[in-house]
């Protein structure tokens, strides 16, 4: 298997629900913060903002993580984990994307940055 080189061929190769999920987040990260830098690392979509990684995308077989690096220091109750700074929100079907708390909890990482 290729290992994607692009966000877009990452995406590419994602079907159904996961496609409209990470394509949904996607759009609320890049909207929130066009400054932002989208890239791959660790075979997963990162998004770089003042030369610091603060939102990943990270796609399982039942869900999508929308990981925050440094969401130990946020506040939402949707944020879930217990590392010692990232957090995620778990995804499992579109309507699972609050555009309004994803798009906050960006523009809070991006703060952090």
């Amino acid at each position: 298997m290729v290992e994607p080189a692009t966000v877009e061929e990452f995406v590419d190769g994602l079907d159904g629900p996961q496609k409209e999920i990470v394509e949904k987040i996607r759009a609320i990260v890049k909207r929130t913060l066009p400054q932002a830098v989208e890239t791959m690392k660790w075979r997963q979509p990162v998004y770089v903002y003042d030369g610091k990684n603060i939102i990943t995308i990270m796609v399982f077989e039942d869900h999508i993580n929308y990981g925050l690096f440094m969401g130990a220091r946020m506040k939402s109750e949707r944020l879930e984990g217990t590392g010692k700074g990232l957090r995620h929100v778990k995804v499992y079907e579109t309507k699972d994307v609050d555009e309004k708390e994803f798009a906050r909890l960006a523009g809070d990482a991006a703060e952090l940055a």
